[in-house]
């Protein structure tokens, strides 16, 4: 019998039956398997979602801890930026293969997740090239045979008629009209009638969609149904199909296979997944920082101690996203403080920067870049960006600033 799921946010301890705890299998180099939780220490993390502790038994929820942030505006702001785009996978992760978990609907807002996530796969199908296969045609050829004659067909179809000329055929061709590339192709006429209902002002998934569309606009309608999934061959050479399949499944489940219910929102059965909301912040970050900086700002760059978030190297300002919502309370944590202390001694970054370290080393400024939903502000604001008002008062050239992210409606 399935439980009433475990729903929790981010960063909190969590009450688990000890019997619970001896069934789970814990694994440390994967947290985001129970959205957080370690053997050691039964506390969620930066991971928002739903995933089963118990398959068909119980589920954990994890909500934001942020009041009313609207991640999926974040997602799609980051989506439609061209320095951020390649990298969204990273983010979240959907199990196609595990039961899907019973929720009240709008928990979450995972149907425009799944449907970028087809568009994606999709993308890089149609960069690869389509799949062909041998399918079975049935034509009434004129004055010539090809394959096998059906009979039946032809008496009723042509001697009846007296078109004695004419032989109804069935027979194989080499096409990507196959079982596959139609099954996409209803998904997609799916997604584009789902985005023009609710998402038609983003540009990117728009230009997404009619970048698949043109290529798939030359296979065959087809009448899918759930039978018609039973028809599919794997093949090792495809493997980007294999999960593209998947998601379209999803996605035609979601619509009850009627493209008439893609105009209406609902969220009730969720596959396992999760979001990566840390990530996703640094992310998005990025994406504002190299708006305002441009290709001053240098992601993930790699030093001698480890990896800096960001180095924007004309100004010489290492630069962390920290996804805690301390540093608006007035708050820091010391481990972050080293972390970039660490940073502006490592000798390739200083390197990076343009100093000489033959000669005496400045101390480069430190920022953190945090969530302020009260004072934070929706951009970079270049001339504001390093300020006084706003350091960090226990530690020389330390400083935050504090971004306002989105909020729901």
């Amino acid at each position: 019998m399935i439980k009433e799921p475990l729903i929790t946010k981010e960063h909190k301890s969590v009450d688990l039956d000890s019997i619970i705890v001896e069934r789970l299998e814990f694994d440390n180099n994967f947290p985001e398997k129970y959205l957080g939780l370690l053997r050691n220490d039964l506390s969620t993390s930066y991971y928002i979602g739903c995933k089963w502790l118990i398959e068909n038994e119980y589920a954990i929820v994890v909500e934001p801890k942020i009041k009313n942030i609207d991640y999926l505006t974040m997602f799609l702001h980051c989506f439609n930026s061209p320095i951020t785009s390649d990298i969204l996978s990273k983010i979240y992760k959907i199990d196609l293969n595990s039961p899907t978990i019973k929720l009240p609907a709008k928990t979450f807002e995972l149907t425009p997740f799944i449907i970028i996530h087809f568009l994606n796969l999709l993308k890089k199908i149609v960069k690869k090239g389509l799949k062909r296969d041998y399918v079975w045609i049935e034509e009434n050829l004129s004055s010539k045979i090809k394959g096998k004659i059906l009979m039946a067909k032809s008496i009723k179809h042509n001697i009846v008629k007296a078109r004695v000329d004419r032989n109804y055929c069935k027979y194989q061709e080499y096409s990507y009209n196959c079982i596959e590339n139609k099954i996409l192709k209803k998904t997609l006429n799916f997604v584009s009638n789902y985005l023009k209902h609710n998402l038609s002002e983003n540009k990117g998934l728009i230009n997404l969609l009619y970048f698949n569309k043109k290529v798939f606009d030359y296979i065959e309608d087809y009448e899918v149904t759930i039978n018609s999934f039973k028809l599919i061959k794997t093949n090792s050479l495809y493997q980007e199909y294999n999960e593209a399949l998947k998601v379209a499944k999803m996605i035609l489940k979601r619509f009850d296979y009627s493209i008439n219910q893609t105009t209406i929102e609902k969220e009730a059965e969720f596959p396992p997944f999760h979001i990566d909301m840390s990530l996703l912040f640094e992310i998005y970050s990025f994406s504002l920082l190299h708006k305002t900086y441009g290709n001053e700002i240098k992601y993930q760059y790699h030093g001698k101690y480890g990896e800096v978030d960001f180095l924007n190297t004309k100004n010489r300002t290492i630069i962390d996203a920290k996804y805690k919502v301390k540093y608006a309370n007035g708050e820091y944590e010391i481990k972050d403080i080293r972390q970039l202390s660490g940073y502006s001694r490592d000798i390739n970054v200083i390197k990076k920067v343009g100093i000489n370290i033959n000669k005496d080393v400045p101390i480069i400024d430190c920022v953190i870049v945090y969530p302020d939903q009260k004072d934070g502000s929706e951009n970079i604001e270049e001339e504001n960006f390093i300020n006084p008002n706003k350091k960090i008062e226990q530690f020389y050239k330390f400083y935050k600033y504090g971004i306002k992210l989105p909020e729901k409606k």
